[in-house]
């Protein structure tokens, strides 16, 4: 008898078998939860035999090479796979044996697999192809399914905080570049600006999609309230693939300049000093009050006002005087 006939009696008497006994996977583990492109998971599973009364005998159990279900390559990144290569065993088979599995019995497993480093992040599919005997030896053949989330490196750089020469209160524009360095295609990405020593316009920048390889440009302006140093933060907000929030952080520094207002005053004051003579060195600069000369110049006023006043007062008694020798 042929090999196709020997199958169709093989149907036949699994069809006639009554309480035939059945296999599933009662559950299943990643570790860790979502695998990550160019690493290694560990994958355990549980067999159970549903039959209440038949045991299962020579049970082998297969990872399928061939996926049951990917995600789909969007184009924008050619060198990403997404098919039966992106899953790998680690130094063992992708099958497993059990010589015999009772009723209401299981048989746990466990993997260690290593996926793709160019993955297309997303959720995968694999197949566990099962083929075990009954007592009677009739030969059975089931699949079970198991998914996979992969996750692709996010990955996010910024550049360096760019803008012209800053004066106080003079609005300047500052801008950083921010690129995708990551293989992963990211969402709602934000991106925020805080500062001391300066009034920021125009703090926030919502991007949305943001996909690997591109490059954006948060672009803020910024008004020094103060000379000297300034400080501020970039902060970056956004999801990858599988919904993980990430943040980042960029430090900046800037040295800040008198305002072109504040020059003008401080010419204006220094002309009007000088022809004051408040910044001549004879004078001591400062308050007019704090020069000696002044000092001196009221003493020599106060002498010879009182020198004046003596002189008259003598004329007044010596004319008194004559008139009484008159008289």
């Amino acid at each position: 008898m042929n090999e196709n006939g020997n199958e169709n009696n093989q149907m036949e008497m699994s069809a006639n078998v009554k309480n035939q006994p059945k296999i599933m996977i009662s559950s299943y583990q990643l570790s860790p939860k979502i695998a990550e492109a160019g690493k290694t998971f560990d994958l355990s599973f549980s067999l159970y035999n549903t039959n209440n009364k038949n045991a299962i005998y020579n049970l082998k159990a297969t990872i399928e090479q061939n996926l049951g279900a990917q995600p789909q390559n969007t184009g924008e990144n050619n060198a990403m796979v997404s098919d039966g290569s992106v899953f790998s065993p680690v130094n063992q088979s992708n099958s497993f044996y059990v010589a015999a599995l009772y009723p209401w019995n299981t048989a746990n497993k466990n993997i260690t697999m290593s996926v793709l480093p160019n993955a297309v992040a997303g959720n995968y599919v694999i197949n566990l192809s099962i083929e075990y005997e009954d007592a009677d030896g009739n030969q059975y053949k089931t699949t079970e399914a198991i998914g996979i989330p992969v996750v692709q490196r996010a990955g996010v750089t910024m550049g360096e905080v760019k803008s012209d020469e800053l004066m106080v209160g003079n609005p300047t524009e500052m801008s950083v570049s921010i690129y995708n360095t990551g293989k992963d295609n990211l969402n709602t990405f934000m991106c925020d600006v805080i500062g001391k020593g300066i009034k920021i316009d125009n703090d926030q920048k919502f991007i949305g999609n943001f996909n690997t390889g591109t490059q954006e440009t948060f672009s803020f302006t910024a008004t020094p309230t103060r000379e000297g140093e300034i400080e501020g933060q970039i902060m970056l907000s956004y999801e990858d693939s599988t919904g993980k929030v990430h943040t980042q952080i960029k430090d900046f520094s800037k040295e800040v300049l008198p305002g072109m207002l504040e020059d003008m005053e401080a010419g204006v004051n220094g002309e009007m000093g000088e022809e004051m003579g408040m910044d001549s060195p004879d004078m001591g600069g400062g308050s007019p009050f704090s020069s000696p000369f002044l000092w001196i110049g009221l003493i020599v006023i106060i002498i010879l006002a009182g020198v004046l006043y003596k002189k008259k007062k003598n004329k007044k008694e010596d004319e008194e005087l004559l008139i009484d020798d008159e008289d």
